[in-house]
């Protein structure tokens, strides 16, 4: 009897060690987590674009129309870039640029470690700049650049300029220098922009040829028909057309189509996409710029690596683009 009491006396004892210790370390947890919680809170804008040690990365692509054949070969180009398992998240802006803006917040919440950025307006997405900025997360941009550079790695695009004095040119010549051109454009996207700076441009060349309008247009097929089906009517004698992409270059190709005048009015674009080559070889477009969308989407991953691992990356990276007509396809340029 006096072993078991000298038994349950010990017993009793490492229990209430045992539940002192806890209380103790409870007590512990509970005095430090405010610190601790301030401690996280002020770290984690520095450390977002970190992945995990021995994780896989996540990375961000926001895409400017995910509609547009376009940007799902650059898609392509991307996901061939990507290592292991690491993963792009991808979230479509649909040619919205508030829904880009919260897109890309929530993007930032999933913990990304580099964004890759269309951006749907130019100077409108300054907003998320900013927040990638005081999240830690570098910004590199591809197809489109956008108006603060300051904030971005780098922008990995066609040269755009050039592909707009690539279709000026060859509009210029088929006019025989003289003519009537309208313009639909899309500025708000530096991308765009570019395009119709370059083709102006290459149209300075011919002072007989005359730009009588100029209208800003959401880009596409079924948006460009009605605006050119307008502009037929206020000029009859119409013989040019720019339009700032190939889907929009076939809606107006749609439009003059209807009227009858494809004969008369000579259309280009910028893309080189499939159904713009389609829509060339059918007589319904005159001309486009290529663009490499692969290419684009390929070195915009190889960049967003090299920032990921603290390397040095060139600021502005320029796709070349080529000329596509009837006769460069029938060459097999």
């Amino acid at each position: 009897m006096k072993k078991l009491s000298l038994i349950a006396v010990a017993l009793f004892m490492a229990i209430a060690l045992v539940a002192c210790s806890a209380v103790t370390t409870d007590s512990t947890a509970a005095e430090s987590s405010a610190p601790a919680e301030q401690s996280t809170e002020a770290s984690a804008a520095a450390s977002a674009a970190e992945p995990a040690a021995g994780g896989a990365i996540k990375i961000g692509v926001s895409v400017a129309d995910q509609s547009n054949p376009f940007y799902i070969e650059i898609l392509d180009g991307m996901e061939s870039a990507v290592q292991g398992d690491d993963q792009l998240i991808v979230m479509d802006a649909g040619f919205d640029a508030a829904k880009q803006i919260t897109d890309i917040e929530d993007m930032i919440q999933q913990g990304v470690s580099v964004m890759m950025i269309d951006p749907v307006d130019s100077n409108g997405i300054q907003a998320s700049l900013n927040a990638c900025k005081a999240a830690g997360i570098p910004v590199v941009c591809y197809n489109s650049p956008v108006d603060d550079a300051s904030l971005v790695e780098s922008t990995v695009a066609t040269d755009n300029f050039m592909a707009g004095q690539l279709i000026g040119e060859a509009l210029g010549e088929a006019l025989e220098g003289k003519g009537k051109v309208v313009m639909l454009t899309y500025n708000v996207a530096q991308v765009c922009a570019d395009r119709a700076n370059g083709f102006k441009d290459a149209l300075s060349q011919y002072p007989d040829i005359e730009i009588v309008e100029e209208q800003e247009i959401q880009p596409g097929v079924d948006t460009a028909m009605p605006v050119m089906e307008n502009m037929l009517q206020a000029y009859p004698d119409l013989t040019g057309v720019f339009a700032l992409n190939d889907p929009s270059a076939i809606g107006c190709a749609a439009a003059v189509d209807s009227a009858g005048k494809l004969d008369q009015i000579k259309i280009v674009g910028v893309d080189g996409s499939e159904d713009g080559i389609a829509a060339i070889k059918e007589g319904k477009m005159f001309a486009s710029a290529s663009q490499d969308p692969v290419e684009i989407g390929k070195q915009s991953i190889e960049v967003a690596y090299k920032v990921i691992a603290g390397e040095t990356v060139e600021a502005d990276i320029k796709v070349p683009s080529a000329l596509v007509t009837a006769e460069t396809l029938q060459a097999g340029e």
